[in-house]
């Protein structure tokens, strides 16, 4: 049985709220923008949590992904409010059009909340490095975001 809130029998993690996730004011980061105009309400071991929006925050920097693949990561809070980015798996697109590969979701970092994730298609002659590489959708690049309550169970097939 997989379970999206923890297995004790106390508390939770959990986003209470839209994130917004979103290309930030610089290319390479991501933005915050809750629809609620109020920020984002999260909760970690039960306890809860608030960050207002915010237009600018650096995604953790990964290793590169390389051309023609498709990779999630998942966008984290802590306690603080300090935003973290956990790199999945990279998969061949070709191999997800098959039917012969998923993206499974990445495990989120301990005594963090996953707040939403981004997909990231490297097309031809594209390479994507979290971190470094805009995320402006392009002829080489393309972006997908994610706002989560939990991280999902199900992989993402496509």
């Amino acid at each position: 049985m997989t379970m999206n809130m923890n297995e004790l029998v106390r508390g939770g993690t959990v986003c209470l709220s839209k994130a917004g996730l979103a290309i930030g004011t610089t290319p390479a980061e991501l933005s915050i923008a809750a629809p609620n105009g109020a920020g984002v309400d999260y909760a970690i071991n039960g306890i809860l949590y608030h960050l207002a929006d915010d237009a600018t925050v650096a995604v953790t920097a990964a290793a590169v992904q390389a051309v023609l693949t498709k990779c999630i990561y998942l966008v984290c809070l802590d306690s603080g409010g300090t935003l973290s980015t956990v790199k999945g798996t990279a998969q061949l697109t070709a191999d997800l059009t098959a039917g012969t590969a998923v993206l499974a979701w990445p495990t989120p970092t301990a005594d963090t909340c996953c707040i939403g994730a981004f997909k990231v298609e490297t097309k031809v002659a594209g390479t994507y490095t979290a971190g470094t590489t805009a995320l402006t959708p392009a002829a080489t690049l393309a972006v997908t975001y994610y706002d989560l309550f939990a991280v999902p169970t199900a992989p993402l097939t496509s």
